[in-house]
């Protein structure tokens, strides 16, 4: 019989998330870290007390209060450790960062993650340090503190709906601000140690110089790069691609499944151990000590720190000779690796990890009991596809929500490329390794280039047909939300040690599925958002119009294949489908109103009272073309340089002249109920 899931972990695990998710929304007052730490041992031993004395008829009094209070704890933790909102930093003054970390760049930016330090107002927090500057990108390393008069600026939301949210992604790592820097803005430089992650990192780019310059294709380079060393800078857009649509793009990024095959070869390598006084323990010890540096020579990426750290949970519990089940384990990783790093919480890496888990840890060994075939072979290709079904049940929907699409020959890839990965994974980690001491011969070499071109043709046959990739897909929070309430509820009764199974099938789901189906109803009589009709989005150097037509919705560009990715996520923010992408045009109306485009030439006709929409930095006298034209609006985007919007922004001011860009604003967008009274 399985070992039943633990109720108190299970309740302090949810009391924590919905705690830091409370915190994330609404402010709490923030109090020093020993108060928190204090009231986290007064609620563990009232807890105790209560517990031992209570009246059995009270019992879900104190469960209630019990998990009150850790949702308290988690409010006031995740508070705590969200970097405080600082004032302004005066450019006068000089400013340290100690560069830290390497973060993965973005195209040809490099980005580090910095402590930054202003001794004249004693503030230190995290920062995002960037960089286009190829001169300091060869400068900067890992134990340099950089002083420069350049202050540090808040990072923000994405200007349109719909596209990638930097302020969010760099949330869940703990940065609030960011610093772009070139070689003229640094003032001077000093050393200073370095932390055990930058060590890990450095370790990662020694060992990565190997399979940088080891005689075999740029292809199988990039692919060993990813997936032993989790460095997927040189991996083509391309390849990318074709991985997404095979449904393994899981294989190209460090996670879970390759550290659970490094498991299983360190596993069979310390079997040896158990025939040994205390070999339990020594093996659970060693192993511990083996995975951890492996996250080392990983450079120590946060999938990897997650996936290190269940694993650790599971073998710490061994050593302590108090075997744990796989859930409770996954329960008492979350709870530590979020008490660590509680902004980890909005990670979608972090939300995919342990979904996936909790589903690997509850779906395959429910099926092994209902049908469990006797063949060996036959039993090995079943419990592929019962693994990656059970993957996919439980980040499907997720990946629906983040990227709106879903593969449909993930089962494919699977059962074709998870049994070629990882034999690849651990024959690469021992050529790294080896490469310390020693040189591989080639014929070695050229076995394991053969190995991963047998991956890339797989992935290629597999990606072929362009149609088994289901795009375009949209999925609300509510219906997200919905779900997950349904799995977890059945991922923590069905392993309950006191509900009764049957009830759970012909009463509580029945009653919880209830609940949510009146939950969308009520949702659905609503009064509905009025539809965007009409919206100018922001983009550097181009302009970009969405219009609602009869035919459906329309986008503008004068650039179409270059902003045709940027209309279709605009349009997936709301649910909708975009139906054309045409140029834009020099004259256009909506809700009888004209719309008259000024471009790079400054020309535009004479039609009083239209609305205009300055592009391309227009070579226009600003008041003399309002005074001829009297215009209701005027508008300006991403295409006009900074500078001369904010020229126009103060005349648009001096005379009095409806004025809105997309730098200030975001996306400008229309209700037609409301057009003329929005603006």
């Amino acid at each position: 019989m399985s070992q039943p899931i633990n109720t108190r972990l299970f309740e302090i695990a949810l009391g924590l998330s919905i705690g830091i998710v409370l915190g994330h929304f609404y402010d709490m007052p923030k109090i020093t870290e020993s108060l928190i730490y204090l009231g986290m041992g007064l609620v563990l031993v009232l807890s105790y007390l209560l517990t031992a004395h209570h009246r059995p008829q009270f019992w879900w009094f104190f469960r209630l209060w019990f998990f009150s209070l850790w949702a308290l704890i988690g409010g006031l933790h995740y508070t705590h450790q969200r970097p405080a909102e600082h004032g302004h930093h005066e450019k006068t003054k000089l400013h340290a960062l100690a560069v830290q970390t390497r973060l993965k760049p973005w195209g040809k930016t490099a980005r580090f993650m910095a402590l930054y330090y202003c001794p004249e107002q004693n503030v230190r927090y995290k920062v995002a340090l960037v960089t286009n500057d190829s001169l300091l990108k060869s400068f900067i390393d890992l134990n340099q503190t950089l002083w420069t008069h350049t202050p540090p600026k808040v990072i923000e939301k994405s200007k349109n709906p719909g596209g990638f949210d930097s302020k969010a992604y760099y949330h869940s790592q703990g940065i609030e601000r960011y610093i772009q820097l070139s070689s003229k803005e640094i003032y001077c430089w000093s050393k200073h140690p370095m932390t055990f992650k930058a060590t890990a990192q450095k370790i990662n780019a020694r060992l990565a110089q190997f399979w940088q310059n080891a005689p075999i294709s740029s292809e199988s380079k990039a692919l060993a790069l990813a997936i032993i060393l989790g460095q997927t800078e040189d991996l083509t857009p391309e390849l990318k691609t074709q991985f997404a649509h095979a449904g393994a793009l899981h294989v190209l990024a460090l996670s879970g499944m390759h550290v659970a095959m490094v498991v299983l070869l360190l596993k069979w390598l310390l079997r040896p151990l158990k025939y040994l006084a205390f070999g339990t323990k020594i093996q659970a010890f060693t192993l511990i000590l083996l995975l951890w540096s492996y996250a080392t020579i990983c450079g120590l990426s946060p999938s990897i720190t997650r996936a290190v750290c269940m694993f650790s949970v599971w073998q710490f519990a061994n050593l302590l000779g108090r075997p744990i089940s796989g859930s409770n384990s996954l329960i008492l990783s979350y709870i530590l690796l979020l008490w660590a790093a509680p902004y980890w919480l909005f990670s979608v890496g972090f939300q995919l990890s342990f979904v996936a888990v909790m589903a690997l840890t509850f779906i395959p060994s429910r099926i092994e009991r209902l049908w469990h075939p006797k063949n060996k072979i036959y039993r090995y290709i079943a419990e592929l596809h019962i693994v990656g079904m059970a993957a996919q049940i439980g980040v499907g929907p997720l990946s629906v929500y983040y990227f709106h699409q879903f593969p449909l020959m993930f089962w494919l890839s699977n059962f074709i490329i998870l049994p070629l990965i990882g034999p690849v994974v651990i024959f690469g980690v021992v050529l790294t390794l080896s490469s310390i001491m020693t040189t591989p011969p080639q014929v070695v070499l050229d076995i394991w280039e053969q190995l991963t071109h047998l991956i890339l043709g797989s992935v290629e046959w597999i990606s072929s047909d362009k149609d088994l990739l289901v795009e375009d897909l949209n999925l609300s929070m509510s219906r997200l939300l919905s779900y997950y309430l349904v799995a977890v509820f059945l991922w923590w009764s069905l392993q309950h040690p006191w509900i009764n199974k049957r009830k759970i099938i012909t009463l509580y789901l029945p009653i919880l599925l209830s609940v949510i189906s009146v939950g969308h109803l009520l949702q659905s009589l609503m009064p509905a958002k009025q539809d965007v009709q009409f919206a100018l989005l922001h983009r550097y150097k181009h302009t970009v119009v969405i219009a609602k037509t009869k035919d459906g919705i329309m986008g503008l560009s004068h650039a179409t294949q270059q902003n045709s990715g940027l209309m279709r996520e605009y349009a997936r923010h709301y649910h909708q489908t975009l139906k054309q992408e045409r140029a834009l045009n020099r004259i256009m109306g909506f809700n009888g109103t004209p719309i008259i485009v000024i471009d790079s030439t400054g020309l535009y006709p004479k039609l009083s009272g239209a609305i205009v929409l300055i592009t391309n930095n227009a070579k226009i006298h600003f008041e003399q073309m309002v005074h001829q034209l009297k215009p209701s609006l005027v508008l300006a985007d991403g295409s006009n340089y900074y500078n001369l919007v904010q020229f126009w922004r103060q005349q648009a001011k001096k005379i009095n002249q409806k004025f809105l860009d997309t730098y200030k604003f975001g996306a400008i967008e229309a209700h037609e109920p409301e057009f003329k009274t929005y603006f």
